[in-house]
């Protein structure tokens, strides 16, 4: 047996004090390689758009603050900030990091509405910060929340059917099944999104409830009768099934009996937009033909191969879009070039407007494209990546049917003749247009012709 050793009352202290130190270093080592997963995450620096910018429809940003506008944001939303520079912010984008007047933002310390992740990357199309539910207390919108019948009324009425055919086709011209009685629909709301269910024979007179909760299984089978309604009136063959919402993948608690979410009515809203953009789609494209050969130019885009020529010029003998021996587009008055044009998927651009985007691609199989982000003068290219095109219909004043090429996540970014010019060797390339302004956009217009 070994002979403890006797430390003196000098040494014990010091090993004592040596046990100590070491102890803490220990737990500090421990600390310092703890996973970043363990540790809470420092939440965002937070800003609010509340100021409207002269001569724009939304909000505009910019790649750099000394450089031209770019595309636009939402007002009155909450966006993350990375960082304060002078008079500007750097906010964050779900496609990059851009810059914003900072006198056009107020900083706030939480965001406007918080939801379940799930929820968090559907709703990202809007681009605007959704913070976790839990992680920051009270909101002024939990969507996590169920749903009350009020809030259903409106998402059914103004997140579907206003969105489809506008506010005024919705108050005056959508035809009731049952007849509107004078005193009105309900005895408890005088809500107008209320009373135009009932109008459509979606919910019975009587009680609406306004406060009541609703479940998901409700939920759905109001949306199913709202879009049988509307196929009826519309007299479409094709109908939302069940197995339609099942391919929507709504996340949280579908059983039947489930209180419905905010978060679930309104991804539900959604994807019945884009399912009935599809409809219209699929169904426009059938008389595609007939466009072509009487007014020449695409209203509903479907695949197949196409020229495309800009409206620019004396028709028909329009310059057309050509991809020159560096890879570079450009006008042609003598080559026809044909592309193959390919429907890819529909989403919702911030605005909860349906976009059908499209590659388009050349006879060898280049997309054309962008390198990088587009911002104003980047030339469109051929190029091996894929690249995803908002092409949408537009109005002409000399009667052809003309198509926008837009920029998907840089909103108004939009491809157009350089310089307003017709000549051969004329760059083809995208630039920032103030949608609703009055601004001439002709030289952002192109026909469409299909050859097959």
């Amino acid at each position: 047996m070994k002979k403890q050793m006797k430390l003196s009352p000098s040494g014990k202290k010091w090993y004592e004090w040596n046990r100590f130190f070491s102890v803490v270093f220990l737990v500090c080592v421990v600390f310092n390689f703890v996973p970043a997963t363990g540790q809470k995450s420092a939440k965002p620096m937070l800003y609010k758009v509340n100021y409207a910018s002269k001569d724009y429809t939304q909000t505009p940003y910019r790649m750099k603050t000394n450089e031209p506008v770019v595309g636009e944001v939402l007002r009155s939303q909450v966006y993350e900030v990375l960082a304060v520079e002078g008079d500007w912010l750097k906010i964050k984008l779900r496609h990059g990091e851009y810059y914003l007047y900072k006198s056009r933002l107020d900083k706030v310390d939480k965001p406007d509405v918080v939801a379940s992740p799930w929820a968090k990357e559907w709703f990202a199309y809007n681009d605007a910060y959704i913070g976790t539910a839990g992680e920051w207390g009270e909101v002024a919108d939990d969507w996590t929340k169920p749903v009350t019948r009020a809030e259903m009324a409106e998402f059914l009425v103004h997140d579907i059917m206003e969105n489809i055919y506008g506010n005024w086709v919705v108050k005056f011209s959508l035809k009731g099944v049952v007849e509107a009685p004078v005193q009105g629909f309900f005895t408890d709301t005088d809500s107008f999104y209320a009373g135009r269910l009932a109008y459509w024979g979606i919910v019975p007179g009587g009680k609406f409830n306004p406060q009541g909760k609703v479940t998901y299984g409700e939920m759905t089978d109001l949306v199913f009768k709202l879009m049988e309604y509307d196929s009826k009136r519309d007299n479409r063959s094709s109908r939302l099934t069940k197995a339609d919402i099942a391919a929507f993948g709504i996340g949280g608690d579908k059983s039947p009996n489930a209180l419905c979410t905010k978060e679930q009515a309104r991804m539900l809203c959604d994807k019945v937009l884009i399912w009935n953009h599809d409809q219209e789609r699929v169904t426009g494209a059938k008389y595609e033909a007939t466009a072509n050969a009487t007014y020449g130019g695409t209203v509903t885009m479907c695949d197949g191969t196409f020229t495309i020529k800009t409206m620019l010029g004396k028709k028909p003998n329009q310059p057309h879009l050509f991809v020159n021996a560096a890879g570079k587009v450009e006008l042609s008055n003598s080559e026809k070039q044909q592309f193959r044009i390919t429907y890819k998927k529909t989403a919702l651009n911030m605005n909860r407007q349906p976009m059908s985007l499209f590659t388009i691609q050349t006879t060898d199989g280049r997309f054309l494209g962008i390198a990088g982000t587009p911002v104003n003068g980047s030339r469109l290219i051929a190029q091996k990546e894929e690249f995803l095109w908002w092409l949408e219909h537009g109005p002409s004043e000399d009667y052809q049917y003309t198509t926008f090429m837009e920029v998907p996540f840089n909103y108004h970014q939009i491809v157009n003749v350089s310089g307003w010019k017709t000549t051969d060797g004329t760059p083809v390339i995208t630039w920032f247009w103030r949608h609703g302004t009055g601004s001439d956009a002709n030289n952002c217009k192109f026909i469409f012709s299909k050859v097959k």
